[in-house]
């Protein structure tokens, strides 16, 4: 009885809310994001066809990869922005992780990346990570992980410089960056596996373009498959 008194208080004072629309839950089993903006989801289809936007920059870049897509079509001005920004800085990793459960779901339908070894997040740089609490693209290999039931792996891709945002930097000044900010290192025992590299956005597609090519570089053995969450 105290509990549930001490619950009502709470949501009185600190409503929890959809993280995508930002309305209040109608039903006590909604948690992070409301039935109806999960229904809304404007998913970019783009893993229900083996060529999409994604290979198809892969292939123009002569960056060999098994597969890659998106789900979310990130639509600015709309919920879906709120969705990806309270992602990334609304210190909810359960949302990056509740996402990531259902957009594994979505893709195990189609037989995309199932047979990935490894997942690999995108890495944050270790004093971003204690500002921000959460690397998002980790969370959202962890929810995929849940489903898809393949192990993550942080010891090949490293991010070595704590820079500024790309948000405002044109494609060719997203790829010096990632250059210089990204490395990935040799792991003998898993050098022939097929790694599954995962990001919250995929905007111009640089940072996972050169993450890809630092893993291959480093274990040419190895295949890699790339998947965003969003596309911006």
């Amino acid at each position: 009885m105290f509990r549930r008194f001490f619950r009502d208080i709470s949501d009185m004072v600190w409503p929890e809310v959809c993280a995508g629309c930002g309305q209040r839950f109608n039903s006590p089993f909604e948690h992070l994001v409301c039935s109806s903006c999960l229904m809304e989801i404007p998913k970019t289809g783009y893993y229900v066809t083996d060529e999409n936007p994604v290979t198809q920059l892969f292939i123009s870049e002569d960056v060999k990869i098994e597969y890659g897509c998106c789900y979310i079509n990130f639509r600015k001005g709309e919920w879906t922005q709120n969705l990806m920004h309270n992602t990334k800085y609304s210190k909810l990793p359960e949302l990056a992780r509740k996402l990531g459960r259902i957009a594994a779901t979505d893709l195990q339908k189609y037989n995309r990346f199932t047979d990935a070894d490894f997942i690999i997040p995108v890495p944050m740089h270790d004093i971003k990570v204690r500002q921000r609490g959460f690397n998002q693209a980790e969370c959202i290999a962890a929810g995929m992980s849940e489903v898809m039931n393949i192990p993550i792996t942080k010891d090949v891709l490293l991010k070595t410089e704590n820079t500024k945002t790309q948000t405002f930097m044109a494609k060719e000044e997203r790829i010096a960056n990632a250059q210089k900010i990204f490395s990935a290192q040799r792991v003998g025992e898993i050098a022939h596996s097929h790694f599954l590299l995962v990001d919250d956005v995929f905007t111009t597609g640089s940072t996972l373009l050169v993450c890809a090519q630092k893993i291959l570089h480093a274990m040419p053995e190895c295949r890699v498959s790339v998947f965003a969450l969003a596309r911006a």
